[in-house]
This record gives structure tokens, C-alpha cells and sequence, in this order.
């Protein structure tokens, strides 16, 4: 028998191969965030209250400004969203039978979602959902800043690195509003936006 017939040169030989292809893993899952795609976007829209919310204010506005990550042969992407939303308030009565004077909202808040692509092709229905933080603000009441979430659906349109969007999405934050009898509830609201990814 030669040498490099017994045992233990085979047994070397498969370790040098269970090395290589582990080298081999290792370049791969170390060169994905070279070939990342990263995109920046811009939307705004119209924001629709929900619930409590509902019963102070009006339909409202929201800007939003994110960046989206997405690795190759992976179907889930990132996206990192700062968002504006502002209502303007309605004439309401308290548990006391008290006339209040309108009180405006508005909801800073910054999120970190995960998108998932229903199919492929020009036009992308895709389902986005997340957590973050947010700071809400009431006239004549406190900041409140507290953790939330966020979960809806929309549809991209384009074939290029340039494409359009369109989503809607629920917010809820725990305890972040007073309500009409002026205890604290969730303020849950709905932005429709229109953006653009580029």
C-alpha cells in the first residue's frame, strides 16, 4: 500500500475538501454586501385615522424618506423608513359633556421593516411589516415616545433601478393618545403613500 493510500491521507484529503468549501461559503456570504442593491426613496400621502384616533382628528397627511437593502437570491429585503404624519384636530366633547377645542396630532417615527416579493416581474405586489420607534405629539399634552409597529401591502411598478410605488400600511402605538372620556389608548392610523424608489 502506498502513502498516499492509507487512511490517514484520505482522511487529510477530506478535510482539505470540507475546508475548501467552507472557504468557498465563506467568500460567497462575505462578497453579498458588495453586490447589495441599495436604494433610496421619497413618497407622501394621505393618513387615515383608525380607532380612538378617529374620534379627534381629520383625515391627515405624511411625508416619508427610506432606504431599501437587497441581497442577491434572497427574497426578503430591508427597508429603513422615517416618516411624518399630521392630523388636523376636530371639535369634540368629553366624558363631562365639556366642549374641547380642536387638538392637532402628529407622529415622527423611524422603522425598520422587512418586504417580501409576491412575484417577479415590471409590477411587484409585495406584503412590508416592522418594528420602530415613535414620537407622538398631541396639542396640550405630552410627548410620548414609545416602540410600535407597523404591517400592510402595496405594488412597485418599473423595470429599471428607477420604479414606483404605492402601499398601504397600519401604525400602532401602545398608550401614545387621550382619547375622548381622557384616558390614554392607541393611536392606530393608516398612511396611503405614493413614492419612488430610485
Amino acid at each position: 500500500m502506498s502513502v498516499s493510500d492509507t487512511p490517514a491521507t484520505h482522511q487529510r484529503m477530506k478535510g482539505f475538501r470540507v475546508l475548501v468549501a467552507g472557504l468557498g461559503v465563506a467568500l460567497a456570504v462575505a462578497s453579498a454586501p458588495v453586490r447589495a442593491q441599495v436604494a433610496f426613496g421619497v413618497a407622501g400621502g394621505v393618513t387615515v385615522p383608525s380607532g380612538d384616533l378617529n374620534d379627534r382628528q381629520n383625515l391627515g397627511y405624511n411625508g416619508l424618506a427610506t432606504v431599501q437593502l437587497a441581497l442577491p437570491m434572497f427574497p426578503l429585503q430591508f427597508r429603513a423608513d422615517l416618516q411624518y404624519n399630521s392630523f388636523g384636530g376636530r371639535n369634540w366633547v368629553n366624558a363631562l359633556n365639556q366642549a374641547i377645542d380642536k387638538t392637532d396630532t402628529r407622529v415622527l417615527s423611524g422603522t425598520i421593516n422587512g418586504v417580501f416579493n409576491l412575484l417577479p416581474g415590471p409590477i411587484k405586489p409585495y406584503l412590508i411589516g416592522g418594528v420602530g420607534y415613535y414620537d407622538t405629539k398631541m396639542t396640550g399634552d405630552e410627548n410620548t415616545r414609545k416602540l410600535g409597529y407597523n404591517y400592510g401591502a402595496g405594488v412597485k411598478f418599473g423595470l429599471t433601478r428607477t420604479s414606483i410605488f404605492i402601499e398601504g400600511r397600519m401604525h400602532q402605538i401602545k398608550d401614545a393618545v387621550v382619547d375622548v372620556g381622557g384616558g390614554r389608548r392607541s393611536a392606530k392610523f393608516i398612511p396611503i403613500t405614493i413614492g419612488i424608489m430610485f
